[in-house]
């Protein structure tokens, strides 16, 4: 058995934030699986990207659209297969962002799967999405489920 390696889970997440701080295409590839199971969500209808090329490609254009990133990070919950070779984990974020000129404060929340790979942890699967205020619930408690 590999063991509960949470610390390099969380080394992980934290080189996909760094890549995104420093705009650097090469290190998200170091942080997330560069393959055709590379499997990632956002919060628009058009944020589904499998395999690393489709990904890539959307997330260079916008490094190059990004001025400044700053992340507040949140706890991080992390879980593990029986083996320790896979992680599921759990945690909520806030970006500062510069685009444009103009600055933007967004909360995330930033989910996925982790695989360790020849030693190596790679985040294999995530969904990062913007909670929407005020949007489920209320459609949800029209259709009859109640959340009291």
């Amino acid at each position: 058995m590999a063991g509960q390696d949470v610390q390099g889970v969380k080394a992980v997440i934290e080189r996909y934030l760094e890549s995104y701080r420093r705009r650097d295409i090469d290190l998200l590839g170091q942080a997330v699986a560069t393959d055709e199971q590379f499997v990632a969500y956002g919060t628009d209808k058009d944020e589904s990207w499998r395999g690393w090329e489709s990904f890539h490609r959307l997330t260079g254009k916008l490094f190059d659209a990004l001025e400044e990133v700053h992340w507040k990070r949140g706890e991080t919950t992390v879980n593990f297969s029986q083996d320790g070779n896979v992680a599921w984990f759990a945690e909520e974020l806030t970006g500062d962002f510069v685009i444009g000129g103009q600055k933007h404060h967004c909360p995330f929340r930033f989910t996925g799967v982790a695989e360790r790979r020849k030693g190596n942890w790679v985040i294999v699967q995530f969904h990062r999405s913007m909670p929407a205020k005020e949007y489920a619930v209320p459609y949800l408690e029209t259709h009859g489920v109640r959340f009291d």
